[in-house]
Formats: structure tokens, C-alpha cells, sequence
């Protein structure tokens, strides 16, 4: 267990760094570049998804799961040149694609040229590997330099609107270059190439099975966004996208969770520890739960005044829209529990696709709907529904794997103590009035914080109670140690 909270921390400092270098970037690259450069970037990265969604393949959580299964090191060459022989036949493929396609293009051609490096982001990349083996440390550590570096290229050479192209390159060279450092201790610890053709055929068919969820989930993240640029504007997509961003910064979480326990109880599941592997699971819920929802509520309340403070009030439109996004925080993070880490660490893959496949053409045929009369809210509720239908889909398909009643009667604290706090949050900022955004907004952070976590500790919440008790055994420890 020493091992996982090891990881976790690393994979959260990680992941944190990537909420706070857009706190920093994001506010002044849009008083930079405007808003008509951040809608179209926006509509840019939203085409270049779909083709890394392809060049992806899967691989993230199929190679993972199949890397931590290894149990002899002396496999783990084979099984890696095996699986990447595999990642890198159809990422070039689609590398090739995308050239075409550029080249074949006049609207924004440069900025697609740019995105090139993406794509070959995803050739090089086996973060799967390391998540694999629950080696976080190194590589995020690489990632977190590589990042502070992109954020500083951003502040020094992106000084207006026409530097919207030195902004798009910034940000494709820095994810290429943090992909590159990965192979350096790989190559260095795997000393030579192991290739198996036989290997790599028996792990085409899982792989394209799993394939098939990041392809489907580019309607709801990707598809749906070109579709509203096509419907209404670029500028629309830009409110609707920078409270998509918002939101997703605030995942990291769940996606800290996922990365560093996934790995583990699919050794918990191979070994058939059925009580640990259910005691993961039920850790998962309560975690979920304890970090998603104060978000969920606290961005709902703060939204009409965080908004135009950090994006300016050109994009007022992005208030509603982060409150709609909100929830979809909790449901993607029970959706990663019911999907990544039951349905694919015990081999259900085809109907964890089935799952984000239904949800995903649900979602589409949501935004149809709403997109005319709504605009970018329409879209906005189409990702909620794909979350929500995810959610539920993959519960039913898991429901082997856990009991609905007991996790119901672990998570209700939480949305309690949620609802509370939004109660004082909103109250904050209706009482306080003629001071400036950022002291109210800092208000209602410090008093929502205070009911949430004081009503848990009411409730006698068992992970709060043992998080102290690990702190106070630390204090404690270095206390005796000074004496």
C-alpha cells in the first residue's frame, strides 16, 4: 500500500501542476489572443482530437492492465516491444492520414501543421508502461519540467493576437518533448529490443476492442464541438470550451485515482483476492465522492462571479455553461470505477465499449436536439447526459462487482455535506455585496470548506478520521524524533 500512496502523491502533484499552469495561462492567454483566436484554437484541437483518439487506440488502458499482469521480468521486454509494435502500426497510419488531410485543407492549414507534433505525441507515447508497473515518480517529475517550461514559453513569446500560432506550437512541441524524455529510462532498464509477432497479433483484438472507446467518446468531446462551430460560430465554441476547461482541470482527482489503483487491483483480481479487490472499490466510491461533489457545488456557486474575474466578461456565456458541466465531475468519476477499474481489469472490455457507445450516440442525439434553440448550453447538456448514461450503463454491466445499496449509503454523506455548503456558498455571495469578485469568491471557498469538512467530521467520515490519524502518528513521530 506503501507503493500506491507513493504513486498517488506523485501523480497528484502531477496533476495539480496542471490545474495550476492554466490558473496562470489561461486567464492572460485570453486577454491576449481574444476571444474569436480562442474559439478558433478551440475548433482546431477539437478536429485533431479525433484523429489522436485513433493514433490512441486504447492503449492507455488496455497496456496497463496487461503490463501490471506481468509477473517475471524477464517477460517485460517482450510484452512491451509486443504492445507498442502494435500502438505504433496504426499510430503512423493515422500519422499518414492526418498529413493528407493537412495538406488537402486551406482553413487554419498552419495551425493544423503545427498539430503534426501532436500526433506524433501519441506515437511515442507508453505512459502506459509506467502506470503499469506503479513507477509514477520519474516520469512525472519529467512531465512537471517539461510543463513549467511550456507555461514560461507561453508568458514570453504569445504577446498578442497574431502569436496565436507560437501559442498552438508551444503547446504541441512541450506534450512531444514530454513524451520523448519517458523512452530514456525505458531504454536504459530494458537494454535491447524484444519483438514477438505472435505476441503482438493475440493483443490486436482486445486492443481494438478497447480501441473503441476513446473513438466513441469523440462525440461527446470532440464531435459535438465541431458540430456547434458548423451550427453557430467559432466565438460560441470558445464559451462553451473554456468552461469545458474549467471543469476538466478539476478532475484531476478521480484521474489521479484511476491512473494508481487500476494497476493494483487488476493484481488483485489476478491473484482472486476478492475481499481486497472489493475493499479497493469501495475506497474508490467514498474518494469519489469526498472530492467530486464540494466541486460540483462550489463551482455551481462561485461560477457567476469566478468567470468573469479569470476569463474576462466578454465570456459571460461560459457561466451557465460551467454550472450545466458541473456534475459531470461525480458522474465521470463513478463511470471510472464502474469502467476502468471493474469492467476492464476484469476483462469485460467489450462491454465497457458497449457502454461509452450507447452514451456517446444518446449525447449526439441530444445536441441535435438542444443545438439550435440553445447553442453552446445544448452541447453542454450533452455531455452531462454522456456522462450520466455512462455512468449508469457501466454500473448495470458491473453490478456483480458491488452492491448499490451499500454504495449509495457510502457516498450520501458526502452529497449532504455538498448540498450544505452550497447553501452557504450561495448565501455568501447574495449577503456580500460592493467588494471586489476575488475576496468574495475567497469567502465563499474558506466558509464552503469549513461546513463541508466540519459536517463530515459530524458524521464521523471514516477517510477524514484516518487521514488525521496518519497526520497526527507523523506529527507525532517527528516530534519524538526531534527529542
Amino acid at each position: 500500500m506503501k507503493k500506491v500512496t507513493t504513486n498517488y502523491i506523485f501523480v497528484l502533484l502531477y496533476q495539480l501542476l496542471l490545474i495550476i499552469t492554466p490558473i496562470f495561462t489561461m486567464p492572460y492567454v485570453i486577454r491576449v489572443l481574444m476571444p474569436e483566436n480562442v474559439g478558433v484554437e478551440a475548433y482546431v484541437s477539437s478536429i485533431v482530437q479525433i484523429f489522436t483518439a485513433f493514433a490512441a487506440l486504447g492503449m492507455g488502458d488496455y497496456g496497463r492492465k496487461v503490463i501490471a499482469s506481468v509477473k517475471h521480468k524477464q517477460d517485460l521486454k517482450v510484452e512491451f516491444y509486443s504492445l507498442y509494435l502494435v500502438q505504433s502500426f496504426f499510430s503512423v497510419i493515422v500519422l499518414m492520414m492526418y498529413l493528407i488531410f493537412t495538406f488537402s485543407t486551406e482553413q487554419y492549414q498552419m495551425l493544423f501543421l503545427i498539430n503534426i507534433l501532436v500526433i506524433l505525441s501519441y506515437v511515442f507515447d507508453i505512459t502506459w508502461f509506467y502506470t503499469g508497473q506503479e513507477n509514477m515518480k520519474n516520469i512525472m517529475i519529467r512531465n512537471m519540467v517539461v510543463r513549467l517550461g511550456s507555461m514560461l514559453g507561453i508568458f514570453c513569446f504569445v504577446n498578442g493576437p497574431d502569436d496565436l500560432a507560437i501559442y498552438v506550437w508551444i503547446n504541441a512541441a512541450t506534450l512531444l518533448l514530454g513524451q520523448l524524455v519517458t523512452w530514456l529510462p525505458l531504454l536504459r532498464n530494458l537494454k535491447g529490443f524484444a519483438f514477438d509477432g505472435a505476441k503482438a497479433r493475440m493483443h490486436l483484438k482486445p486492443v481494438m476492442t478497447v480501441a473503441i472507446v476513446p473513438i466513441i467518446t469523440l462525440i461527446p468531446l470532440a464531435l459535438n464541438k465541431v458540430i456547434l462551430g458548423n451550427v453557430t460560430s467559432a466565438l460560441d465554441v470558445g464559451f462553451y470550451n473554456q468552461a469545458f476547461k474549467l471543469m476538466t482541470l478539476f478532475v484531476v482527482f478521480v484521474t489521479a485515482l484511476s491512473t494508481v489503483m487500476s494497476p493494483r487491483m487488476v493484481k488483485q483480481h489476478n491473484s482472486a483476492k476478492k475481499e481486497d479487490f472489493e475493499r479497493s472499490t469501495y475506497f474508490s466510491f467514498r474518494y469519489v465522492a469526498l472530492s467530486t461533489l464540494p466541486l460540483v457545488t462550489g463551482l455551481i456557486a462561485i461560477a457567476p462571479l469566478f468567470i468573469p474575474l479569470f476569463l474576462g466578461n466578454a465570456f459571460q456565456p461560459s457561466v451557465l455553461n460551467l454550472q450545466i458541466l458541473a456534475p459531470a465531475l461525480f458522474f465521470s468519476g463513478l463511470a471510472g470505477i464502474f469502467g476502468l477499474q471493474i469492467l476492464v481489469t476484469t476483462g469485460k472490455n467489450k462491454s465497457y465499449a458497449f457502454s461509452v457507445f450507447i452514451a456517446a450516440f444518446i449525447s449526439l442525439g441530444t445536441n441535435f436536439a438542444l443545438i439550435q434553440s440553445l447553442g453552446s448550453y445544448g452541447t453542454a447538456i450533452a455531455y452531462v447526459v454522456f456522462t450520466v448514461m455512462t455512468c449508469v450503463l457501466q454500473a448495470f454491466f458491473a453490478r456483480k462487482y458491488f452492491s448499490i445499496k451499500k454504495m449509495i449509503r457510502q457516498i450520501s454523506p458526502y452529497i449532504v455535506a455538498s448540498f450544505i455548503a452550497y447553501l452557504f456558498e450561495a448565501g455568501t455571495m447574495y449577503i456580500l455585496t460592493g467588494i471586489p469578485s476575488i475576496i468574495i469568491i475567497a469567502i465563499q471557498i474558506a466558509v464552503g470548506g469549513s461546513i463541508y469538512f466540519g459536517t463530515l467530521l459530524l458524521f464521523r467520515d471514516p477517510l477524514l478520521l484516518k487521514g488525521w490519524k496518519i497526520l497526527q502518528s507523523k506529527i507525532f513521530r517527528k516530534t519524538f524524533e526531534e527529542r
